[in-house]
């Protein structure tokens, strides 16, 4: 009697589904923040529905493609003062361009990927340079709660620890900046999906406000 052997090389869509779940529940904390603050339908719907492929593509691929980014940023360039989501086109240039300046930094060290910063800037022209910047704190503090955890989960925090621990030894005593990269393979080496951090930063300036 034959049996049928199941063919292993069968796409696993567990990560697939974790990562469009996640985007959508994030989704809908934001929908949920904007309802809660007032904010106008367009405003809040527009920035959800770019946040939802965004953070997919980020927890999915680690990547935030430019087919995604670059148009949504015209858009949100052009668009923007016409449904009052900013008061103008200079004001959505100067979201656009502080959501850069905020996140070239990290980029420049590899905490981060460029598609990151480009998913700021986005937001930034979106709903100007005060709410980008809020939104911008809440996220690092979101992105740090996010790394600690999964740097706990994977048993690495020990090792996060000590590296940024000589590494600000070396900077203090050589009065020179001394950064000592990540692990090829560890988690710090391939960075966090931030643009779920983004989300829940964005949320949170809709909800409360910024953190100061």
């Amino acid at each position: 009697m034959s049996t049928i052997a199941i063919n292993s090389s069968m796409p696993d869509v567990r990560p697939a589904f974790v990562a469009w779940s996640t985007a959508a529940g994030l989704v809908l904390l934001l929908i949920g923040a904007g309802l809660m603050s007032s904010t106008p339908l367009p405003i809040f719907g527009w920035a959800a529905a770019f946040l939802f492929f965004a953070v997919a593509s980020d927890l999915r691929f680690h990547r935030i493609p430019n087919l995604l980014t670059l148009p949504a940023l015209l858009i949100a360039l052009i668009a923007s003062p016409w449904v009052g989501a900013t008061s103008g086109p200079l004001e959505a240039a100067m979201g656009a361009a502080l959501g850069f300046a905020l996140l070239i930094g990290p980029y420049a060290l590899g905490g981060m990927g460029a598609g990151d910063v480009k998913a700021l800037m986005v937001l930034g022209a979106w709903i100007g340079p005060e709410a980008t910047l809020g939104a911008a704190a809440w996220a690092v503090i979101a992105g740090g709660a996010f790394a600690l955890i999964m740097l706990a989960l994977r048993g690495e925090l020990g090792a996060f620890a000590r590296r940024w621990g000589r590494t600000l030894f070396n900077t203090l005593t050589s009065r020179r900046i001394a950064y000592e990269p990540p692990a090829d393979g560890s988690l710090a080496s391939g960075g966090i999906p931030f643009a779920a951090a983004i989300a829940v930063g964005l949320a949170a300036q809709w909800y409360g406000g910024s953190p100061w």
